[in-house]
């Protein structure tokens, strides 16, 4: 299995995620935990199959810092753009209603995002300010900078510890949201704590990095073709029916407490395990040039859509203009999808200069 088509494959499941996201915000809301958690457990095992064999980084809070920052520094300047382009409605609503209180709010929302402190205030008004999905980027940060030390630990145990460590962090998690549950918490609460909050999301990124850690230690598997296809369907499966149970809150399973994390923990790291191996059908599906195409452009259309989506609002309420939610979906996703191509064109015009002045 060569690092390539690990990486097709993977990616493959990134660009269907990213979809996932596009589509929730297009009123269909129960797909983005399910997106995210692929996020958070892709983010865990790549990192983790792409830096098992590289030198350990420094330890040390400093140089956890300075791996984290070199990480999200591609995409921080986007970052930048949507903030700025979303604070425009912020600063309109100040220019209707001017007061001291808004003002301070909206100082306070920036310096949150600028520092991409989003995830670690616990205040619903500073979660999802100006571009709302940018709490996944203050989620990643943090995972990023505690990723080096973590690596360091799970390197020193062996298949049958990366086990133990895998199933006690996911024990805990279960429990931590059984009481979160059982002591009746509220929903915006119980969201924050399980969906949000980065040091339980440092969970299923821990677990998903021990599986990279298992992945790359496995001995070659002697299982056919149709019999991983069999596996890949059904995880697939699993996955379904876990997206069901979220879509329709049923059961225990269903609750704030479980529908955005813990339900779909299990389902995307086998998932992504097994699209990993690639030797089904699914995985080489998901290998095609136009999942490579639209994973390439998810980091940008992942920042980018949502401000669009308020845009594309403000401009049909004040157009009358009826909305289909197929064809609004079909055009916010074309949309994003031109943004995020010009976006990367622009970038990589600006590497290319950047780079003949410093030669």
């Amino acid at each position: 299995m060569t690092d390539k088509k690990l990486i097709s494959s993977l990616q493959g499941l990134r660009a269907v995620a990213f979809l996932c996201i596009v589509l929730s915000h297009c009123g269909v809301p129960w797909l983005s935990p399910w997106a995210i958690t692929v996020f958070v457990a892709l983010s865990g095992f790549l990192m983790t199959c792409n830096y098992y064999d590289r030198p350990p980084t420094a330890p040390g809070l400093r140089s956890a810092i300075a791996f984290s920052l070199q990480k999200i520094r591609k995409l921080y300047p986007l970052h930048l753009i949507m903030m700025a382009a979303a604070l425009l409605f912020v600063l309109k609503g100040l220019l209707a209603q001017p007061s001291v209180r808004g003002v301070l709010s909206c100082a306070a929302q920036l310096v949150v995002s600028i520092f991409l402190l989003q995830t670690w205030v616990p205040s619903s008004r500073f979660w999802f300010c100006l571009n709302g999905v940018a709490w996944y980027l203050s989620l990643q940060a943090f995972l990023y900078a505690i990723f080096p030390p973590l690596l360091a630990v799970l390197k020193k145990a062996d298949a049958r510890r990366l086990r133990c460590i895998a199933a006690a962090i996911f024990c805990a998690q279960c429990l931590f949201s059984l009481a979160v549950w059982k002591a009746g918490l509220s929903g915006t609460a119980a969201f924050y704590l399980t969906y949000l909050c980065p040091l339980f999301r440092a969970g299923d990124f821990t677990i998903s990095c021990c599986a990279g850690c298992l992945y790359l230690r496995r001995q070659e598997s002697t299982l056919s073709r149709g019999v991983f296809s069999l596996l890949e369907l059904a995880a697939v499966l699993l996955t379904g029916g876990c997206l069901f149970i979220a879509a329709r809150q049923v059961g225990v399973l269903g609750a704030v407490a479980f529908r955005y994390n813990v339900l779909f923990i299990p389902s995307a790291v086998l998932l992504v395990w097994l699209l990993a191996v690639g030797k089904g059908f699914i995985s080489r599906l998901l290998s095609a040039k136009p999942f490579l195409w639209l994973a390439e452009l998810s980091p940008y259309g992942f920042l980018i859509h949502q401000v669009l989506i308020r845009y594309m609002e403000r401009v049909a309420d004040k157009l009358n203009l009826p909305v289909q939610p197929v064809v609004w979906t079909l055009t916010v996703l074309l949309l994003t999808l031109c943004l995020s191509s010009f976006y990367k064109a622009l970038e990589r015009r600006v590497r290319q200069r950047h780079a003949k002045a410093t030669t």
